[in-house]
This record gives structure tokens, sequence and C-alpha cells, in this order.
């Protein structure tokens, strides 16, 4: 549902037991098009009435609907709601684009991710398996699988509408209630697709619920009502950390999907003419706004001059401009704040290492009306310094050498992360090796960023708990039951 100010901004609401309403504090927040400064949208701004009442909704609905006992339904209604996102495709890559500022290509991307993420999940609603166990000649144990209730997914601003159906498809397809709270710098394509949601019969009113405002009132009251028991947030390490500090209060099940300091690791029998394009789309798709981006590139000593000129040129040649354009390669940051924080990483490494391209804001003509920084590679830091150990999120790569597969471990691994990683290297004795050394949930083998609903997905160390996609994904959603039988 949407109401006009003005002629032009839509207004989007609250989607709460089937019905769209206002927010009790009739307040409203903006979301601005980081490209050009532009008014894009009015969203609920929320209060902790608004947030129980969503609760207390969700849980009414759950618990009175056949949701979670009933697998067919739930596979019709993902597949419904992937069949109407299919059909808004362009609609919702646009509003995507004017509201996050990511390039138009790489929001079709992100829009068919989410379909076929709903696809798969779909399919496994109806495969939610558990096992049978022959304890003792008269005893059979059955381990059954069953949804945990109501879960609170707090999803993010940088790829809003894949990282929130990316948890919503599985807690959806497991039978478990869901509540989402949207960042509120992108809350417009979170609440279209609930807008889907509503449009699809198979989803029982009210079994899924959104609800947009400040995450540190509204999360916080999700993490510890009694009444929501999971919460899944997808962001920053730190904020991650406090949920689970609140979660801790009702022993409610996390997962965490966190941040990252990914290395590309470089050996000197690597195929280049493969490996620097995908290594240089790593570290500046979204702007560097990506949790698994390749922050870091880890050079054998004998090509690193060939290596940092190749990428320098591919990072020269980006099209850095407004997303909407199609010529667009790279779009802006998402906000002031974030210009910001990267602009003093950048500081930093003028003053401890070498800016081999980029490392300032770009100005003049329509660059003047938004966030838009210069693609930028920095060389010559030392392994302590806080542009190689600390999350940025911009399209800043920082340049490391070794001399020895030893040594690329090492370095690959002293980082508090362990999200993702590339090993490049056509020897396959080296590649196992390494992909079994580095301590990430994901190790790509001569490519990177490849992601299939099919496969697991998630963090070791500070980059999260739990996992997402895959069999794992779904059974993150799941509480696991024995149910013993005795026979006379």
């Amino acid at each position: 549902m949407t109401a006009v100010v003005d002629q032009k901004t839509p207004v989007y609401y609250n989607y709460i037991g089937g019905n769209w309403v206002e927010s009790s504090s009739h307040e409203r927040i903006e979301s601005f098009n980081p490209a050009t400064g532009e008014l894009v949208s009015y969203s609920q701004k929320s209060n902790l009435h608004d947030v129980r009442e969503t609760i207390d909704s969700v849980h009414q609905n759950y618990v009175t609907s056949d949701w979670s006992v009933n697998p067919k339904r739930r596979y019709e209604a993902l597949t419904g709601l992937a069949q109407k996102m299919t059909e808004k495709m362009d609609e919702l890559s646009r509003i995507l684009t004017l509201e996050q500022g990511k390039t138009i290509r790489e929001s079709r991307v992100e829009i068919s991710s989410c379909i076929d993420t709903l696809k798969y999940f779909a399919g496994a609603a109806r495969t939610v398996f558990g096992r049978s166990i022959q304890l003792e000649p008269n005893n059979l144990g059955v381990i059954v699988k069953e949804p945990i209730g109501v879960v609170g997914i707090i999803s993010p601003w940088n790829w809003p509408a894949l990282l929130m159906v990316r948890e919503l498809a599985p807690a959806l397809a497991a039978g478990n209630g869901v509540i989402v709270k949207p960042a509120s710098l992108t809350p417009s394509i979170s609440v279209e697709i609930f807008k889907l949601i509503d449009e699809v019969p198979e989803f029982p009113k009210g079994i899924a619920s959104i609800i947009t405002g400040p995450g540190s009132s509204i999360g916080a009251a999700m993490a510890m009502s009694e009444k929501i028991d999971m919460i899944s947030f997808t962001g920053d390490t730190s904020t991650g950390r406090a949920i689970m500090e609140m979660g801790a209060k009702t022993i409610k099940k996390i997962a965490l999907e966190l941040g990252g300091k990914s290395p590309n690791v470089v050996f000197a029998d690597a195929n280049l003419d493969k490996a620097i394009p995908i290594i240089g789309k790593s570290i500046f798709i979204s702007a560097g706004q990506i949790c698994m981006a390749g922050s870091r590139v880890l050079i054998h000593e004998s090509i690193k001059d060939e290596v940092i000129a190749r990428l320098k040129e591919y990072a020269e040649g980006l099209r850095v401009e407004n997303g909407i354009l199609e010529s667009a390669d790279m779009g802006p940051l998402s906000s002031k704040s974030q210009l910001e924080i990267v602009e003093k990483y950048c500081e930093i490494g003028k003053e401890e290492g070498r800016i081999i391209t980029g490392g300032y804001r770009l100005t003049g003509g329509d660059y003047d009306k938004g966030y838009f920084f210069s693609p930028t590679i920095i060389d010559g830091l030392p392994a302590d310094s806080r542009v190689v150990k600390e999350e940025i999120f911009g399209p800043v790569l920082a340049v490391q050498t070794f001399s020895s597969d030893e040594e690329a471990l090492k370095i690959a691994n002293d980082s508090d992360f362990g999200l993702s990683a590339g090993v490049w290297t056509s020897d396959l004795n080296r590649a196992v090796k390494m992909s079994r050394g580095i301590k990430a949930g994901t190790v790509w083998i001569n490519t990177y960023n490849k992601n299939f609903p099919e496969a697991e997905f998630g963090g070791y160390k500070q980059s999260g708990l739990g996992r997402t996609r895959g069999i794992d994904g779904l059974m993150e959603y799941c509480e696991t039951k024995h149910v013993h039988i005795e026979t006379d």
C-alpha cells in the first residue's frame, strides 16, 4: 500500500496482521537517493507500541493458522511470491537502485537472486526431513524437525532485497512466523516485496509482517521479546555482538552474518587474464559495500608489479556515475556518513602506505549531488594498519605481498574475520591445501563471489554464527525434537 504526498513521493506503511497501518507515532523516516540527494520515499518511524503489536499479531497468527504443518501451502506461497517478483522485475530493480544507489545492472542481479532463492526454498519446504533410529528391540526414536516459532529478521541496507529474502525464504519454508525490520536507509524495496506477499493468497494473513523504524529501539525490542524465538541479523559485527547480548536475556537462538575482510590470494601461476577483472569486481561491486568484498589482495612478490598495474588499469577504467544509468559500473556510497568513514580510512592509507589510485571523493557536476568515491588501491601498508585490519565497507583495496605458500596462509588468516576468500592458482594441490587452511566459511578457487541458494554461506570467527542458504540454512530455522516410542 502506498499513499501520495506532494503528488510524487510514496509513503510506505507497516504490514501487520495482513493490514497496512500507520505507526502510532505518526512520524515518518525519509529515504534519499545517494546519487542525487532526491527524496525517494517516506516510511513509518515506528515505536515500541508498534513493535509489540506486530509481535503479538505474528505470534497469534502462527499459533492459529495451519502454516507450520502445511508444507504444500508453504511451497505454493513461496512459488507465488517468486512469480510476482518475476513479473515486477524491472520496477523492483529501479526502486532498489534509486534507494540504495547501486547500478541498475546489479539491481537486476539482486532481484533475480531473490527469485532463485524463493524457488529453491519453495521446494525445500516440502522436504523438511528428520530421521528414525531403532534404539532397542521395542524402542524407536523419531527425530523430528519443527519450526522454531516466531523469527525476527533484521536486514541490512547494502543488499536489502536479497539479504532479506535470503533469510525470509528459509524461515517461512520451515514453517515459522516472521517479522522483518529492514534498514532505515533502504525500507522501500523491502516493503515493496511485502506488497507482493499480500497479493499471494497462500500466505495466511499475518504470518509475515514488516515494521520500519530505528534499529536502536525496534531491533532491540525484537531481540529482547519473549514472544520472538529467534533473531536473524545481517550487518556489522558490533551490532551483532549487541544483539547476542540482548538475546541472551531470553536465551533465544541467534543467527548472525556479520563483517569480513576477505583476501584474494594470487599465486605466481595464476591466470591473470581471468583473475584481474574478477578481483577488481570483488572489491568495487556495490562500491565495496558488501560483506564478502575482496578487500585485501595478497600477491606473490614475483608478480606484484604486474598485478598492481593491471588492477590500477581496471579501477581507473570503471565508470562511476548515477546507478540508474545503464553505463554505470559503480554507483555512489550509500550515505554521507559512509562517505566520511571511507575518507577517514583513505587518510590513514596516505599516512601509512602509498595510494596507487583513487583515495578521494569525486566532485564536480552531478558528482556534487551524491556520495561518489573513486575506486581506490593502497600499497605499502603495515600488517597492523587499520586499513588492513578493519572492515571499511567502501571501494578500498589493500595490497599485501608474500613469498611462500606458508606466508600466504598466515597473512590470509591474520584477521578477526573469516567470511570468505579467493585463491588463484593453476596448482590443484596448492588450491586444496589453501582452501583447507584458510579459516573462512567460503573459499573460492579461481573465481569469486559465486553464490547459490543450494550452497551454504556463513562465517568463521567474528564474521558470524550459523549458516544461511542450502540445507543448513533451512535447518537454522528448525528445532530438533526426539519422539521416543516404546512398543509392548
